[in-house]
């Protein structure tokens, strides 16, 4: 998969190909531009509807955050699909999405830290779930904070776990934290996907505690 990414300075706006290939053909480069313009209509598209449903203003004000970004991941998941983005090939789109939209109002995180959290991947994310269960989960800002740590997306039935407990256990993000840090902590120097359902509920169970 080959990117093209627009990046604007003094001398105005710059065109740059990023790809793993390491010499791009002229077919490659027409590819990208083709797929930037759909994805430039995509984001057209996901401003209509996230204007049509009230949850941000034409200033771009997010009044309900966690159902702006659901809609967002929803358009992602499907334009992924459709446009069949293979996995491998992601890491080369989420920093990109960063900047599209004046309404969605996002500029790439300047941090490195910052960059591990990104909102469009997080949102495509959170989109694979039904929006009720997000909301008894908590707000936009918990869900950043979970989806933020590794473990959490390298084993579902982990994720499936604090999602129940939080259910169960409801906190706002700076009292979640404790919570998940102790999870992640426990799992630094483990590999949970080499454990069964039964072994891995034996630990969780623990840290519950």
């Amino acid at each position: 998969m080959v990117i093209k990414i627009r990046k604007r300075n003094k001398k105005g706006e710059q065109v740059e190909y990023k790809s793993n290939k390491k010499i791009l053909t002229p077919q490659d480069i027409k590819e990208a531009d083709k797929f930037d313009l759909f994805l430039n209509k995509e984001i057209k598209e996901i401003e209509k509807v996230l204007l049509k449903e009230k949850v941000i203003s034409e200033k771009g004000v997010k009044k309900d955050p966690l159902k702006v970004w659901y809609i967002i991941g929803k358009h992602i998941n499907e334009f992924l699909e459709s446009k069949h983005v293979v996995r491998e090939d992601e890491h080369l789109f989420w920093d990109y999405l960063y900047g599209r939209s004046s309404l969605i109002n996002k500029t790439l995180p300047l941090t490195v830290i910052s960059k591990t959290r990104n909102d469009f991947k997080i949102a495509f994310l959170l989109a694979k779930y039904p929006l009720k269960l997000i909301r008894s989960v908590g707000p936009w800002a918990l869900w950043r904070e979970i989806l933020g740590y590794n473990i959490f997306l390298n084993d579902k039935r982990v994720l499936n776990f604090v999602i129940n407990e939080l259910i169960k256990f409801p906190r706002t993000r700076d009292k979640a934290r404790p919570f998940l840090k102790s999870i992640c902590n426990r799992f630094k120097k483990i590999d949970s996907s080499v454990l069964n359902d039964k072994e891995l509920s034996r630990i969780l169970k623990k840290i519950r505690e």
